[in-house]
């Protein structure tokens, strides 16, 4: 175990994606408990801490223990990022660590333009580099379905980006005139006999056979082939089963990269200005 991981500190990390606002504390490296809200323009800096918290309190753990513990975010809805940063700052009493690009992560970003890279991405490879080692392959299937690459010599090497799963039937209804809205679900069919049944296997399917795909071809193109792949994200389990190679799901992935990067560059509990 990094000597970095192993302090005994508490962090409260949280993460504003499209769709959720997935929030966690951790007592040095256990995860005690999370929590996922809405992502939503009208939250206030007091209704989003209210919410955490009481959402935590459901599932036993005392608020007071918010209080000094480190925090830190990362978010895909910049106007969102004021708020939370308030909230974090009045439940732990500390100034959050921001996630960003010009943090030490654990790896490096190559020739990629970082100014393009989301936070999220960055967090998701830092947790997998420190947690499963390299070279290995994150694939986190949200709202859009990432994948990012890290090479045995722990740089950042690139990755794809396409539609999620429930993204990608919104789009079908929306679009056309007499397919149906469908909420995202797994499937053990290749070869729907009805029109939902071939909705349900053109997403959840398709796209555990595609990255099934993705990863092959990717070692093959960097001469990896001990590439290692995990998936993370809500809708993670769907595509499961429908991958053949070796693969490692971690739901709590985002959680974890941010503590990562939090311990990498705050590990005094002091977070620079």
């Amino acid at each position: 175990m990094d000597e970095k991981r192993g302090n005994g500190m508490n962090v409260l990390a949280a993460d504003i994606g499209n769709s959720n606002i997935v929030a966690g504390f951790f007592d040095g490296d256990r995860l005690v408990t999370s929590v996922r809200m809405p992502t939503q323009r009208k939250w206030t800096a007091q209704s989003m801490l209210r919410e955490m918290t009481e959402a935590m309190a459901r599932k036993g753990l005392d608020p007071d223990h918010l209080k000094g513990a480190g925090s830190v975010f990362s978010s895909v809805v910049p106007e969102l990022d004021g708020m939370l940063t308030e909230a974090l700052a009045r439940g732990t009493g500390h100034v959050p660590l921001r996630a960003q690009a010009s943090l030490d992560a654990g790896f490096s970003t190559g020739r990629y333009d970082v100014s393009l890279l989301g936070t999220d991405r960055i967090v998701d490879m830092a947790a997998a580099m420190a947690f499963y080692g390299s070279p290995i392959m994150v694939c986190d299937l949200g709202t859009a379905t990432t994948v990012s690459v890290v090479d045995r010599k722990r740089r950042f090497v690139g990755g794809m980006i396409a539609a999620g799963v429930q993204l990608g039937l919104d789009a079908l209804a929306e679009r056309t005139a007499q397919l149906p809205q469908l909420e995202a679900e797994g499937t053990d069919v290749l070869l729907g006999e009805d029109t939902i049944a071939c909705m349900r296997s053109g997403s959840a399917a398709a796209c555990g056979i595609m990255l099934d795909g993705a990863v092959e071809r990717a070692a093959e193109e960097l001469h990896e082939p001990d590439l290692r792949l995990v998936v993370t994200g809500g809708l993670g389990r769907l595509v499961l089963p429908w991958i053949r190679r070796p693969v490692t799901y971690d739901p709590d992935l985002l959680l974890k990269g941010l503590l990562i990067l939090y311990r990498n560059n705050a590990p005094d509990g002091k977070v620079k200005a």
